[in-house]
Parts: structure tokens; C-alpha cells; sequence
């Protein structure tokens, strides 16, 4: 793995210019530390320092300057990866190129034979490297001006996680997304989105323990755009490099009060308005579910994290025609923002009822599947009562 790395500024005035919510130094500085750089050297004069103080730098890289408050390009000894400021570059790209094991010094360039990522092995070898064509999409040249729709949308593609449902996919993230992107150059931050999502859905919820159709309508529609905007938290943060633990673990805790909300305020309010003659305990079954699956998610989310593993993500499918390959399927399937759709849509026919006795059955199946497939104890699935952003 190579870990050290120059970043090299033909032009240097574009290290402080914005996109994507950051500055483009922050932005290259933050994709070298997650794929695993942890020296780097930036070929410029160090900022004054109230502009240092202001930059936000990625924790366990140690960042020099070529002049001034850092060491010269030379002490970056081989071998190191050459990075281009005019181009942004994807982390997994990086990564992969850094892991590699390399016989000879390589140029990865762009489709204008522009240098994106040098690997340097031999300083000598600067003017015969092998070079090789990046695949396309894998990095963005930057131009004039930084803040283009093309360049802000390729940003933007890294903001969903692998593994939505069939309308989460194709409905809920268009929305997601342009809301997310309307954010990036703003103070709200994930965090902020987590609670204002998780506080929509609870205000949704709430109005179930009315007992008329509009308020059921109503409820049904913001507990939906609850589930929509409740990606923006995730997209935010992997854009902007602000993902962490305890983001991670607000959005878990929020999805899964709001469910509790729901199914003990559409169970209360059936039984109130006299149409549910088992609203009650239907309730306290899908808590029950809710609960429990929780409550193994969390301790499997500990687990991993105690182990260095991330945490986000969705449960690894087991291949094959097997018994345990079709379960893993259904419960990603249950696991799947898309029975709101179920809600918003039997709530519109006024059989709210029915959806209490899907949740019912379904977060007790669900739960059932999750201690089948582990019940070996296995550490590498992850489960997930609620689907993350």
C-alpha cells in the first residue's frame, strides 16, 4: 500500500476555490486519506495562517507544504503517488491504484492524456513512465467554472448507498439528490437533516392517532417524505466527507423511533376510532419486531465497529440457490424503504388496518430471518431493521 503522496497545483489559486460544499484542497486532501495516503506534501506555499486555521483537514494524514510551514517536495521519498489538483478523482479509484503492486513507475491519465495519478517508484524514472488511460468516470477535470452542473452531478453520484429498492431507486433519490445538492453550499449539515427527517416522521405519525381519513392521508404522506429526506443525511455526508459514528448511529436510532411511532400511533388510533378490534395488540406485535431487530442490528453495529469494520451498508446476500441465500434475500427486501408506499397507499383507500397487520407479520418475519441466518453467530452480515442513508 502506498501511503505517501504529492499533490501537484499547476494552478494554484483553484486549491481555494468551492465545490461540492468544500474547498477543492479539502476535497483532494480528504479523498488521499480515505484511500489510505498518509503523508502528504502539496506543491504550494503554505497559507497564512487564519486560512490554515479555517481548512478542514482529514484526521491521521500528516499534511506538509512544499515552502514555508512544511518540508520540500524532496523529503517525499519513493514511492508516493502524484495526484493533479485540475482533477478530482473517485476514493475507490485511489485506493485501488495505491494498493496495487507495481514493476515499473505508471501515469494514469485522462482522455486528453492529461496526468491524473502518477506512481512514482524511482525518481529517475519521472520522463519514462508507462502510461495508462483512466476508465471514464472514475475522475472529473476540473473547469471553469468549478460549481458546473456536470461537475457538481459527478459529485453527487458517490451520495446514495448501494442496495435502495426498486422505488427508493428510481422515485425517492431523484428527490434526495436535487434537495441534497441544493444543500452542499450550505451550513446544514447531516446531523441537522437526521433530526429534521426523524422529527417529520414523528409528526407524520402522530397524526394516525386522529381517527379521519385526511389526517391518516396526511400522516401517511409526511411519514413518506420522511423516508425520502432521510437519504439526505447519507448523501451529504460521503459528498462532503462528513460521515461518522455518531451520524451514523442518530440515523439508525431516528428510523427506528420513527417505525415505533407509527406502528404504536396507527395501532392506538385504529382502536380509538373502534375500526381495528386487535389494533392494539397488532401495534404491540410490530414493536415487538421493531425492538428486537434493533436491538441485534445495534449489537452486531458494535461488533463490527469494535473490529474496525464499517457499520454502514447493507446485509451481504449469500449466493446460491440455498435456503439461507433465499432468506438473505427476503430480508434485504423487508428491510427496503418501500413498504411506506404500502402506507401511503392503503391509507388513501382509508384500510390503514391492513398495513398494521403487514407490519405486524412483517417485522416478525423479519426478525425471525435475522436470528436463522446468524445463528452461527456470523460477523459478516450486517443487520438492519431500517434502511440508512
Amino acid at each position: 500500500m502506498i501511503e505517501r503522496a504529492i499533490l501537484w497545483v499547476a494552478h494554484p489559486p483553484i486549491l481555494w476555490q468551492r465545490v461540492g460544499g468544500m474547498t477543492v484542497l479539502e476535497r483532494q486532501l480528504f479523498t488521499a486519506a480515505r484511500a489510505g495516503v498518509r503523508k502528504l506534501w502539496v506543491g504550494a506555499h503554505a497559507p497564512e495562517p487564519r486560512v490554515l486555521s479555517a481548512l478542514r483537514l482529514p484526521m491521521g494524514v500528516e499534511v506538509n507544504w512544499a515552502e514555508g510551514a512544511g518540508s520540500g517536495l524532496a523529503d517525499c521519498a519513493p514511492p508516493y503517488l502524484g495526484l493533479s489538483t485540475d482533477h478530482l478523482i473517485r476514493v475507490e479509484t485511489l485506493r485501488h491504484v495505491a494498493a496495487q503492486t507495481y514493476g515499473e513507475s505508471i501515469s494514469y491519465e485522462d482522455a486528453a492524456s492529461l496526468g491524473v495519478i502518477q506512481v512514482v517508484l524511482h525518481r529517475d524514472e519521472s520522463l519514462s513512465r508507462h502510461k495508462q488511460a483512466l476508465p471514464a468516470g472514475t475522475y472529473r477535470r476540473l473547469e471553469a467554472p468549478l460549481e458546473s452542473a456536470a461537475t457538481v452531478g459527478w459529485l453527487m453520484e458517490s451520495g446514495p448507498r448501494p442496495g435502495d429498492g426498486f422505488m427508493a431507486r428510481h422515485f425517492d433519490r431523484h428527490i434526495s439528490l436535487n434537495v441534497s445538492r441544493a444543500l452542499l453550499e450550505t451550513g446544514v449539515t447531516p446531523n441537522m437533516m437526521t433530526v429534521a427527517s426523524t422529527l417529520l416522521g414523528l409528526g407524520g405519525a402522530a397524526l394516525f392517532l386522529r381517527p379521519d381519513r385526511a389526517s391518516a392521508v396526511t400522516g401517511a404522506l409526511l411519514v413518506w417524505l420522511h423516508s425520502v429526506l432521510d437519504g439526505c443525511d447519507g448523501e451529504l455526508a460521503r459528498v462532503r466527507f462528513q460521515e461518522s459514528d455518531f451520524g451514523s448511529d442518530l440515523d439508525f436510532w431516528g428510523d427506528n423511533l420513527v417505525h415505533l411511532a407509527l406502528f404504536t400511533c396507527l395501532g392506538t388510533g385504529l382502536h380509538l376510532a373502534g375500526t381495528g378490534p386487535h389494533a392494539l395488540a397488532l401495534a404491540a406485535v410490530a414493536d415487538a419486531g421493531v425492538l428486537a431487530s434493533a436491538y441485534f442490528a445495534w449489537r452486531h453495529r458494535r461488533a463490527r465497529r469494535a473490529a474496525g469494520r464499517s457499520t454502514a451498508g447493507v446485509t451481504e446476500e449469500v449466493a446460491g440457490p440455498s435456503l439461507d441465500g433465499w432468506l438473505s434475500r427476503l430480508e434485504n427486501a423487508l428491510a427496503q424503504r418501500d413498504f411506506i408506499y404500502l402506507l401511503v397507499l392503503l391509507a388513501f383507500v382509508d384500510r390503514a388496518y391492513e398495513f398494521l397487520w403487514a407490519a405486524a407479520v412483517g417485522g416478525l418475519l423479519y426478525f425471525a430471518i435475522m436470528l436463522y441466518l446468524r445463528r452461527d453467530h456470523d460477523q459478516t452480515r450486517q443487520p438492519h431493521p431500517a434502511r440508512q442513508g
